[in-house]
């Protein structure tokens, strides 16, 4: 592993993290409904992770989080913000994997985004990135249609002419 590595894999992406939360954690609505998704992507991440023969594992939770929640939330939620939240839920859980395999050598382990611009560091946060740029889109679209709208119509009843669907 060459430190070349741990920047292209850990820095760079946490320098742009760091830009994007700047920018864009002002715009977000309901902050700490999205800092207790972010908890709960950190600990999906923690209670999935383990060791195999290639290096540590671990299933993110913010590759599916966050782009459900710019399909859902809209404008509530910018989408940009996938790219820092799902780095934050990655590293958290490689960075306690690195821990873990220091315990069992004894030592200090530097290996938290040794792959470069393979690891998970690096491309988990782009491609939910993508997702999320995608999914902001449709869900534009989608709302211009009438689905996923924040307005009900309370002047109608939810059952026509005062009839019970369940009593039959």
């Amino acid at each position: 592993m060459h430190i070349a590595d741990t920047f292209e894999s850990t820095i760079l992406p946490a320098l742009i993290s760091i830009g994007l939360l700047l920018k864009y954690w002002r715009q977000v609505k309901d902050q700490q409904i999205i800092l207790g998704f972010l908890f709960f992507a950190v600990t999906m991440g923690l209670f999935t992770q383990y060791w195999g023969i290639t290096g540590l594992h671990l299933f993110t939770g913010g590759f599916v989080i966050w782009p459900v929640l710019v399909l859902l939330l809209g404008d509530r939620f910018p989408w940009p913000l996938a790219y820092p939240l799902t780095f934050i839920g990655t590293l958290i859980p490689d960075l306690y994997g690195a821990g873990i395999a220091a315990d069992w050598q004894s030592g200090w382990f530097f290996g938290v985004g040794g792959a470069g611009f393979l690891d998970g560091l690096f491309l988990v946060p782009l491609e939910t990135l993508m997702a999320a740029a995608i999914l902001s889109k449709f869900g534009i679209f989608m709302r211009k249609r009438g689905y996923f709208s924040r307005r009900m119509n309370l002047e109608k009843d939810a059952y026509p002419e005062d009839k019970d669907r369940r009593a039959r």
